[in-house]
């Protein structure tokens, strides 16, 4: 019985780079592999050795488990850790890692076929005893068949993919007119993410919790839970917040879910860490969702409430250990949420977001924890998932726990793309969240935008407007060639004050603004802001606004300016003062809103479209992202065919309205 003596990690960014800080707090060497896209990444520069998988795609390198085994052998590594996502639970892979000499830090590829398949795990764990949800393979079939299997299950249904999960291959179908469109749609998706495209219908029950249950097994028969985390708010199915232990699981439920999890395991002959997904409904009852044959994004929470390394124990039960007492018996102590930080935006339906992170900070705060997969200078690809990083928060109790959550993301400084770190905050300050009151329908009850929206206190944006438009004046002055020490635009005799157009928080606003030697009178959108200036920079702009002295930090970047306060951030675009002729799109131009692959038009040119109705699926960062007409009328250009690849902001088609189309 052994520790590896150097490992491969079989995966990319905040994954791999959680696995190398066991690895090195252990002594054991670390080898990553980069696709051409991730050359430049944290993990790759953090790793003892580092192989190229040519290639950005992730079927051409993350997915190509032949390569992966080569890298490991040609680097001297004597075991292979999966991570999570990507080939983490493929049993093909892991057999090719042990049939290659190496150690798999993983459960047996038995176990792996045993939960890869929803379809198949749900039937075993029926016969095992556990509560299963209604429903059945819903590939191949017929329209009278595919309908008789939904209405059997009970509408409404999902359709869900039977290899992977996250999300993918996912569709909620509510009526009988929606089903085949989302069966094939999930199909798509599902090959497209697993290489595997059967789906499922199951029946969907309303406003459940999401629970889920860790379990560790070792090779001499001993398995254990460690207790629930609650994952239950979510968007696109898909979470984005969890925390252990559950506010809505007590003592009585906590021993039952943990035994159905352990003879979930049990029945598999399952060994290393793993989770069990639960359904839980609103009578308290549950179901058995599916088990992840793999450790989970949210495992930190179970390791900050037992003080358990989870990638420590994968490591010593790969060598042979039997679990110590300090896992059979541990204990759950105080109380830890995770929020994932993503490169969305969650305006326009989490909209995954790309380009380059010109600053990323999070204040180490006691009690928090950051695994991030991102630092300043790094780029969010177009090809693999967006999470930029894991906020972890521990307390002796729930409350102080989500405070300390809420402080440690307010506070963060990210700049360059979009991310839902807004919301998140939101989230955590909303009184349904802080009283335990959480299901998945949570974000449909409670609009992001709206919750967004709420935590600003009123004419945040228009002074974060004020502040930018001071630093930009300030910023010019101080890389003008001439006379720095005069405001920008001074006249001997003025007559005009100054203008600078901003666009930014989903709007365009127009600050004017003159400063004098001992006043400034500034003005956003025609309101004037009676402020008292005590200095203005490119860093930092300190104003008093109705007695109330707020430090602004600036970030000018070209025509980008990002604002943080205490009251939030905005990110803002500087208006050019002079259009480019040619430059505006056509009137209906539809653009592609992420760099992406076409896999379905739905239109033809010249067809007659309805508000609303779809036009093209993109599919970008491993999901599908519908492009709809924005207002009904007619096809007048299409420019993308399916297969094609497409730059964000590439126009797609033109839809010109009905009025214009008739004459009108």
């Amino acid at each position: 019985m052994s520790l590896p003596r150097r490992v491969l990690v079989a995966n990319r960014g905040e994954v791999a780079r959680r696995v190398f800080r066991t690895c090195r707090r252990l002594g054991i060497g670390t080898v990553a592999v980069f696709s051409d896209a991730d050359a430049d990444a944290p993990h790759v520069h953090e790793a003892d050795l580092a192989v190229r998988l040519r290639g950005v795609a992730p079927t051409d390198t993350y997915l190509r488990g032949d390569l992966l085994v080569d890298a490991a052998l040609r680097s001297g590594a004597d075991a292979v850790h999966p991570g999570y996502g990507f080939l983490s639970e493929d049993a093909a892979f892991a057999r090719a890692v042990i049939g290659a000499g190496l150690t798999w830090i993983g459960p047996p590829p038995e176990a792996i076929e045993a939960m890869g398949s929803k379809l198949a795990a749900k039937a075993r764990m029926a016969a095992a005893g556990v509560p299963v949800l209604a429903g059945g393979d819903a590939t191949g079939l017929d329209h009278d068949a595919l309908h008789a299997l939904a209405a059997d299950a009970g509408y409404p249904v999902l359709v869900k993919a039977s290899a992977g999960g996250g999300g993918r291959g996912m569709r909620l179908v509510r009526t009988a007119g929606e089903l085949a469109d989302a069966v094939r749609s999930a199909e798509r998706e599902a090959e497209s993410a697993f290489g595997d495209g059967t789906v499922f219908v199951e029946k969907y029950v309303e406003a459940p919790r999401h629970v889920e249950v860790q379990v560790l097994a070792d090779r001499h028969g001993n398995v254990v839970h460690l207790f629930e985390r609650e994952c239950s708010i979510q968007r696109r199915h898909q979470k984005l917040i969890e925390e252990s232990p559950s506010p809505a699981v007590d003592d009585e439920l906590r021993e039952r879910i943990g035994k159905a999890a352990v003879t979930a395991a049990a029945e598999v002959g399952y060994v290393g860490a793993g989770t069990v997904e639960l359904i839980l409904t609103p009578d308290g009852e549950f179901a058995f969702l599916e088990m992840n044959t793999r450790l989970q994004v949210e495992h930190p929470v179970t390791e900050l409430v037992t003080g358990l390394d989870l990638v420590e124990w994968q490591l010593r039960v790969a060598g042979g250990e039997p679990l110590s007492p300090e896992v059979t018996g541990a204990a759950v102590t105080g109380h830890a949420i995770e929020a994932r930080l993503y490169a969305e935006d969650p305006a326009h339906d989490y909209r995954p977001a790309t380009g380059a992170l010109h600053r990323f900070s999070i204040a180490e705060l006691e009690g928090v924890r950051v695994d991030s997969g991102v630092e300043d200078a790094s780029t969010v690809s177009p090809h693999y998932d967006p999470m930029l990083a894991k906020v972890i928060a521990w307390a002796p109790t729930r409350d102080e726990a989500i405070r300390r959550l809420a402080a440690a993301l307010a506070g963060a400084r990210i700049h360059g793309v979009v991310t839902n770190r807004d919301l998140l905050v939101s989230i955590l300050g909303q009184d349904d969240f802080q009283s335990g009151r959480t299901d998945t329908a949570f974000l449909e009850r409670h609009d992001p935008v709206a919750l967004t929206a709420a935590r600003r206190p009123a004419g945040t944006v228009r002074l974060h407007a004020a502040a930018a438009a001071l630093a930009v004046q300030a910023h010019r002055r101080a890389t003008a060639t001439t006379w720095r020490q005069a405001p920008s635009g001074w006249r001997n005799s003025p007559s005009q004050p100054q203008r600078c157009t901003l666009i930014g928080d989903g709007r365009e606003l127009e600050v004017n603004y003159a400063l004098g030697r001992d006043a400034v009178q500034l003005s956003v959108d025609g309101e004037a802001i009676a402020l008292d200036l005590m200095s203005a920079s490119a860093n930092e702009v300190d104003l008093e606004v109705d007695g109330v002295r707020h430090r602004l930090e600036v970030s000018i970047r070209g025509a980008t300016i990002d604002i943080d306060s205490s009251l939030g951030s905005t990110s803002f675009a500087v208006a050019p003062r002079f259009v480019e002729p040619g430059s505006q799109l056509a009137a209906g131009s539809l653009i592609a809103p992420m760099p992406g692959s076409v896999v379905r038009v739905a239109v033809a040119q010249g067809d007659t479209v309805e508000a609303g109705q779809l036009l093209i699926v993109l599919e970008a960062m491993k999901m599908e992202h519908p492009v709809t007409a924005p207002t009904s009328g007619t096809v007048t250009s299409l420019a993308v065919t399916a297969g094609q690849q497409v730059d964000g902001g590439q126009v797609l088609a033109v839809v010109e309205p009905a009025s214009e189309a008739d004459g009108g």
